[in-house]
């Protein structure tokens, strides 16, 4: 595994382009009044369950996260975890420099962790959340309709790209709801998924479909492992000390590790944690405090958590930070063990805890 050395208040993001490869054999082109799905692929599919893990998760990786995986993804759908596909997607931009106003933050996973509360916060289904048949989990799904689109729209294997798919960095955000969606494919024939990219390979759509029809089975979120607990239990009872000392370090600690990915020494490469804030202790379920800037009042009564990161690993917001019994024996040398008193903890007023020279 690669280590990238994390510097505490300096974040470095790399931003990488993945090459795409493969085109599908040639389809039909859209015309109005075709069928929206594609009947004699459906009779065709594999009857037993398909695999998430196993078949629909590498087509996604491959094809899909490289533009649909991190904050600011394309009508901020995520398809990088389950979470994010059963989230769906906003017509809310992210970032809007004609915006007055802050918005409200939409990060996956915190400021809300069901499909019912992003509904209220205006995310729409990308999935289809009515009658479960085949059919119906293909007709009412933005995903597959957006595959199916590229499918009858075809890009050519050679030359350049139409002139109809706007490619403008300027371009206008277009995030069509299952109701808006015939509208959209009469309006953007063109502009189906993989945007502006190669076809999915008929291996890859047919592994997709597949999954959409099944009612997109997902794993649930995975829990620990066995190495990592025991290091979790430990880092978590350092930081969670009760005297003002410890309080101040771990206050330190978390404003400058809340956005790593935090590997544990001796777990799989792929096994990442964030620092947050939760209401409830170790050993419990973790309550993520959804504040929007880590140096927030958390509230009255918090405590340090590791949770684990469910999300693909992508190279824009990947910041890896290890943990280790060495490192914990360094944090105390630096942190702990020199001769200081702390008579008070630092004020949560922003004036205070936006300037780490007064707060610390």
């Amino acid at each position: 595994m690669t280590k990238t050395r994390f510097f505490p208040g300096l974040l470095l993001t790399v931003c990488a382009v993945l090459a795409m490869s493969s085109c599908a054999t040639k389809k039909e082109p859209f015309t109005a009044g075709q069928a929206t799905i594609d009947l004699d692929l459906l009779q065709t599919l594999p009857k037993e369950n398909i695999s998430y893990e196993k078949s629909v998760k590498p087509v996604l990786q491959s094809r899909c996260v490289v533009c649909h995986g991190c904050y600011d993804a394309p009508c901020q759908l995520k398809l990088s975890s389950p979470s994010g596909i059963e989230r769906g997607g906003s017509k809310e931009l992210v970032y809007n420099g004609a915006r007055f106003k802050t918005m409200a933050p939409t990060r996956l996973d915190i400021d809300a962790t069901t499909a019912a509360e992003w509904r209220e916060k205006n995310f729409h289904a990308v999935l289809n959340e009515e009658n479960d048949d085949p059919a119906a989990n293909l007709n009412r799904s933005v995903l597959y309709r957006m595959l199916r689109m590229k499918q009858l729209s075809p890009q050519p294997r050679v030359g350049m790209i139409s002139d109809k798919i706007d490619l403008s960095l300027g371009r206008k955000q277009t995030c069509p709801t299952i109701e808006e969606f015939d509208d959209y494919q009469k309006k953007f024939p063109q502009q189906g998924m993989p945007f502006a990219m190669p076809n999915l390979q008929d291996e890859e759509y047919r592994v997709l479909v597949q999954w959409l029809a099944q009612g997109s089975p997902m794993p649930a979120d995975k829990a620990p492992s066995s190495e990592a607990l025991k290091q979790i239990r430990v880092w978590e009872k350092f930081l969670n000390g009760a005297d003002l000392k410890q309080q101040l370090v771990s206050r330190y600690l978390y404003e400058h590790l809340f956005l790593g990915h935090l590997h544990f020494k001796g777990t799989a490469e792929r096994e990442f944690y964030r620092l947050v804030r939760s209401t409830t202790p170790s050993g419990k379920t973790i309550e993520e405090i959804p504040t929007v800037r880590p140096y927030d009042d958390p509230g009255s009564k918090y405590y340090y958590r590791l949770k684990r990161y469910q999300a693909d690993i992508v190279a824009k917001n990947h910041v890896v930070y290890e943990l280790s019994d060495q490192k914990l024996k360094r944090f105390r040398e630096l942190f702990i063990k020199p001769d200081y008193t702390v008579t008070q903890f630092p004020s949560w007023d922003p004036a205070t805890a936006s300037n780490p020279f007064k707060a610390y």
